[in-house]
């Protein structure tokens, strides 16, 4: 029997090639599941009148869809340590091709509370990659090499949430069927299960003393399944104690002052970005006479190229800076001594400055009923902005909590759409209250006064992770690292 691989094995023998494949399958099935879970967000005017709903109404499939993401994201964690990641991965786009499927025969004006629960479990299978597969890139990738990884991984991410909706709307305009939004992305996602059931391998290896590690077989079918069939075969079987104790490392995590200040940043930043990108179709496709700007679905699929282009911007950001920042700061100010704070400081540009504009812009252009261009400009700023944010944070949280790196995605996960599972539903009596300009304009203070707590984990961030109440702080902090070609 051959020997088994272990986690420095993987990263040192993997091929560029091999990852770069793990990688593409990993970012194709997290896409699909972020777009299944908004597919019909757009075609808000056809759902209406097939339902007789208010738009606003037909907006909760967007808090369902977050409130399954958010139970989605422990549930399948904890089954991970059952099934093995990939199995979850191949098995929850299986489910979620079901949840499409399911959305799509709810044609019946009777039927709007089940297409509510259709779309909220949507949200629940589509979130297993994106929680789940932050781990993977930990174990595949270097250091030096991680914060393009998460760019790439995230940028597929935050396509799918604000970009994939577009897609959706410009099939359903060229069938004329609002069916197709939920057949289209169904069918992609089951070429995303085959990519991830032919490529995508376990990575786990667990380092603790006296564990046995299962080897996997070599031969490809019996690798495949021994690897997706249910069963324990990849990862060491677990009794129901350890199990409920795996379930709660998420809580403490979440309870731990670095991912609470990180946290609350999130909540904010990223949550009045979901704010506004889920009640845009809203206000787009209201009537001029009620303070909207009457666009139909397919000028409402148009607008969202505005989407297209902030997360295009954070791709670029991303990929030039995501590393080269850091890397430079440890070598400038600490002689090539990594802290895991040197990451946050790629967040100045988009989150402190482009964020609070880009919100407070958008306001101020549905308050004065500007040309829907400044919207658009201000759709960019804010899109830009929030998609630079989750690569980023969950990076560094991931380098604070190195042996927990799903725990912490969950983490982030629940407080990133905390506003967006609930805005639907107070977002009316909150405009009604301060009018809609300083309706937005309030979130863009609020916004600066959570980049205070970035700056103090800039700051102490050191003496911050030191508070650890349940001994979960691993990070690589002290490790030397080096600019060089690959990593520049």
């Amino acid at each position: 029997m051959a020997d088994p691989i272990s986690k420095d094995d993987i990263e040192i023998k993997a091929a560029p090639k091999k990852k770069g494949r793990v990688l593409a399958a990993l970012c194709l099935a997290c896409f699909c599941g972020f777009t299944s879970a908004l597919a019909s967000q757009l075609e808000l005017g056809p759902l209406s009148t097939l339902y007789h709903q208010e738009p606003t109404a037909i907006a909760y499939q967007n808090s369902s869809a977050n409130a399954g993401m958010v139970i989605g994201g422990i549930f399948f964690y904890v089954l991970s340590f059952i099934f093995g990641r990939p199995s979850i991965f191949f098995w929850s786009l299986l489910g979620l091709i079901g949840s499409d499927l399911w959305s799509s025969y709810m044609t019946k004006a009777d039927q709007f509370n089940i297409f509510i629960v259709s779309r909220g479990f949507a949200g629940f299978f589509g979130t297993a990659v994106g929680v789940l597969g932050p781990r993977m890139l930990i174990d595949m990738f270097f250091l030096h090499q991680r914060g393009r990884a998460f760019t790439i991984f995230h940028f597929f991410f935050d396509f799918g949430t604000a970009a994939g909706p577009s897609l959706c709307s410009f099939v359903v305009q060229g069938s004329g069927n609002v069916q197709w939004a939920f057949w289209f992305i169904a069918i992609v996602a089951g070429f995303a299960a085959l990519l991830v059931f032919l490529f995508v391998e376990d990575t786990t290896w667990d380092r603790t003393p006296g564990v046995i590690n299962n080897p996997l077989p070599e031969g490809f079918i019996s690798n495949r399944i021994a690897t997706f069939l249910p069963g324990t075969r990849i990862v060491p079987r677990k009794s129901v104690g350890e199990l409920v104790r795996i379930a709660s490392v998420p809580f403490k995590i979440a309870a731990t002052p670095v991912s609470l200040m990180l946290g609350i940043f999130t909540l904010f930043s990223f949550g009045f970005s979901v704010a506004m990108n889920s009640l845009t179709p809203v206000w787009l496709q209201k009537p001029v006479k009620a303070g909207g700007y009457g666009f139909t679905p397919i000028q409402n699929a148009l607008f969202q190229f505005s989407h297209w282009t902030g997360v295009a911007l954070a791709f670029v950001y991303g990929q030039a800076l995501a590393d080269r920042l850091p890397l430079w700061l440890a070598s400038r100010f600490n002689n090539g001594t990594w802290k895991p704070e040197y990451r946050l400081h790629a967040l100045w540009f988009p989150a402190l400055v482009c964020n609070c504009i880009g919100i407070g812009l958008f306001g101020y252009a549905l308050q004065y009923h500007t040309s829907w261009g400044v919207l658009a400009f201000a759709s960019i700023l804010v899109i830009y902005a929030s998609m630079c944010i989750t690569p980023i944070t969950v990076n560094y949280l991931s380098e604070c909590f190195t042996n927990n790196v799903e725990e912490a995605a969950i983490v982030l996960n629940t407080f990133r759409i905390a506003f967006g599972l609930s805005v639907a539903f107070y977002i009316t009596p909150w405009v009604d209250a301060m009018g809609v300009g300083w309706t937005y304009g309030l979130m863009a203070f609020i916004m600066i006064f959570s980049w205070l707590f970035v700056l103090a984990l800039m700051w102490k961030g050191h003496q911050i992770r030191q508070i650890d109440p349940f001994g979960l702080i691993s990070t690589e902090e002290g490790k030397h690292v080096l600019i060089d070609e690959e990593s520049a």
